[in-house]
């Protein structure tokens, strides 16, 4: 439950393309005055109507039966977090303003993500919301016990070692068992990132700067960490549990996937020579003809970084104990491999893809729709489709979201900026079948 890719890619991706020649000025949306002409906008009443349909719906999933017992168990935790203190804070209770208004947002959020579990499209979704409402309710609770019951930072830290020896637990019952390799390394994918969060969650190593002391703040920023972790643990144990319990008959799986891990790094380095060395000051030196600093340009300059990005690290040595995350880096850093060149053919060919008017912006949300839709009707590569697509599909609404907060009159260079993630979220979902359908033919015959 600890995939974020969708916002945290294109904060990244925005960062990238600031490295652009012309991009500082876009962003101000001043680069026609920089150069003596007239800035040119676009209405925001007008974008907002090019971007009211929703787009199509992405949830991730696991292909396992999650029960609904568990994750009303996860939301049942929360709501007992939440009933133990008295929020929320009024001033006489916690004087403080800046705890007081930390607080009373955390329980905001707590009381927020229980309200909408129901909302999710399916039970895995529903179980991200129920931990998130548990691991908010349990900051609020550990805060106030701090400044009600005297609870410190001391006896937190005691609490490191149980979850510690419940990951060692989960570690030693856990093995790449499986029957379909694909079905497979998606699960395992999921335990394994569960587990290295959960020891990324309770390392000894700080995870914060400390305040002034023990203060309610620093008690709640340990029990968050505590209780993410604990989430973690929960998870992976449960989807292993799960998994096994589903399978007719069992295989090592790990044999198929070393042998896949070490066939896809091979196509990974092969296919790095298209990619640009590094991050380009000249993004148009990118494509072989004459063509200006478009959107489709700045894209194409995102989707090299961020290709290059994940080509190195699925190129990195692991110990063999995150073999189906390897497999799964290395599809994601082909996936961004095809889409950039396949975006750089289409430029090549004749296509600007260019932004000079609210229609440009509709056109480019419209393709990258398609993109998802085709590729949620892609024959083969059922399974890896349905666990990477929403890593990619998810950043229109991303962008839709963006664009609906405008107001007024908007600088055309701004929404040409903004509109960069449509054409990657169109590159890489329409990269994501044929990827999918060559990672699985690997799995099942390495």
């Amino acid at each position: 439950m600890t995939h974020e890719h969708c916002e945290s890619d294109v904060t990244r991706r925005r960062l990238l393309a600031l490295s652009g020649v012309g991009t500082l000025a876009s962003l101000a949306g001043c680069s026609g005055l920089l150069h003596g002409e007239s800035e040119r906008t676009v209405a925001a009443d007008a974008l907002a109507d090019a971007v009211a349909d929703d787009p199509p719906t992405v949830p991730e999933t696991l292909p396992i039966e999650i029960e609904a017992s568990f994750v009303d168990e996860q939301r049942s935790m929360a709501e007992s977090d939440l009933a133990a203190v008295p929020a929320p804070f009024d001033r006489e209770e916690i004087p403080n303003g800046v705890i007081r208004a930390r607080l009373n947002d955390t329980y905001e959020s707590a009381t927020d993500s229980i309200d909408r579990v129901g909302e999710a499209e399916t039970l895995y979704g529903r179980l991200g919301r129920a931990n998130s409402a548990r691991v908010d309710a349990h900051q609020v609770r550990a805060a106030w016990r701090a400044i009600a019951a005297d609870l410190t930072l001391s006896d937190l830290a005691a609490e490191a070692a149980a979850v510690e020896g419940a990951i060692d637990e989960v570690l030693a019952q856990w093995s790449y068992v499986g029957d379909d390799p694909v079905r497979a390394a998606v699960v395992h994918e999921e335990i394994e990132t569960e587990i290295q969060s959960a020891r990324n969650w309770i390392s000894a190593e700080p995870r914060r700067p400390p305040r002034d002391g023990d203060t309610a703040l620093d008690v709640a920023d340990l029990a968050e960490d505590h209780e993410r972790a604990r989430t973690s643990v929960a998870v992976a144990s449960y989807v292993f549990d799960r998994f096994r319990t589903s399978l007719d008959a069992t295989a090592e799986q790990r044999s198929r996937f070393e042998a896949a891990r070490a066939e896809l790094r091979e196509r990974v380095r092969a296919r790095m020579g298209s990619l640009p060395a590094e991050d380009v000051d000249n993004p148009t030196a990118l494509v072989d003809r004459d063509v200006g600093e478009t959107t489709g340009v700045r894209a194409l300059a995102s989707l090299g970084s961020e290709a290059r990005y994940r080509a190195d690290d699925a190129l990195e040595a692991d110990d063999g104990s995150t073999l189906a995350s390897s497999i799964l880096g290395a599809a994601d850093a082909l996936v961004y491999t095809r889409a950039f060149n396949t975006l750089r053919e289409r430029i090549d060919g004749g296509d600007d893809v260019a932004v000079e008017s609210v229609t440009d912006v509709a056109h480019l949300r419209a393709d990258a729709i398609d993109a998802v839709e085709q590729a949620r009707t892609a024959d083969r590569g059922e399974l890896l489709i349905r666990a990477m697509l929403p890593w990619y599909a998810n950043e229109i609404r991303w962008t839709d979201d963006q664009f609906e907060r405008e107001s007024g009159s908007v600088s055309l260079d701004s929404v040409s900026f903004d509109a960069i993630d449509y054409v990657v979220a169109a590159a890489t979902c329409r990269a994501v079948a044929p990827v999918s359908a060559d990672v699985a033919a690997t799995l099942r015959d390495p």
